[in-house]
């Protein structure tokens, strides 16, 4: 459903966007709103990005300038309609990847992901891949974490690339001496059941109506 929920996002249709909120509305009340610090954190560290699309979209998308008299420095009305729809659809999709990490647990979410890539893969490679992409999630958050610390206890008070480098190799030090005392996690993988088919007609449903929309 995520997937689905992702495609049907990247094509910043406005009526699906506003489904696709409603939706998470939805699913965030149902789950109890879990971490919604955490989701504003994940948003603000997009701040710049979701600031690039927009001013990339209004301001080389041809069309009706919003401030005439300001020639070619104004925006154009569809390019910032078109910034702002890309602008939604990128929170919506931070939003569900949220919450799927916040709702399922590891001990779920591995079986998740190897039940996914079955059709296509044995069962060792079925694991490795699983392990790794839940491990690579969960390292982003830690190395944020670890970022933050550092910035903190070595504050760069210039964007000069000297003070830059120092922090980069601060962290990347802290980074490594954090491994080297990490304890060995034991990580349980099991291989669930094959769905219920009744189960594949909720995304199999959500797919045609996305259709249908495009």
């Amino acid at each position: 459903m995520l997937l689905v929920f992702t495609a049907g996002m990247a094509t910043a249709r406005p009526e699906l966007l506003t489904g696709g909120f409603v939706f998470l509305l939805l699913l965030y009340a149902l789950a109890g709103l879990p971490s919604p610090a955490t989701l504003a954190r994940m948003l603000k560290r997009l701040r710049w990005l979701l600031l690039a699309i927009l001013l990339v979209y209004g301001w080389w998308t041809p069309g009706v300038n919003l401030w005439p008299d300001a020639g070619a420095l104004s925006p154009t009305i569809e390019g910032l309609y078109l910034g702002i729809l890309r602008v939604m659809a990128l929170m919506a999709i931070v939003a569900a990847v949220h919450l799927l990490l916040q709702s399922t647990p590891r001990e779920e979410l591995l079986p998740a992901i190897m039940q996914l890539i079955r059709p296509l893969t044995t069962r060792h490679l079925r694991e490795r891949i699983a392990v790794r992409t839940l491990l690579s999630i969960e390292a982003v958050t830690q190395v944020q974490s670890l970022a933050s610390e550092v910035l903190r206890e070595h504050p760069v008070t210039t964007r000069n690339p000297s003070n830059l480098a120092k922090a980069s190799q601060l962290l990347y030090k802290t980074v490594l001496d954090r491994a080297d005392h990490a304890g060995n996690d034991l990580i349980e993988v099991r291989e669930l059941a094959a769905p219920p088919w009744w189960q594949w007609i909720i995304p199999l449903a959500i797919s045609a109506m996305v259709l249908l929309i495009v």
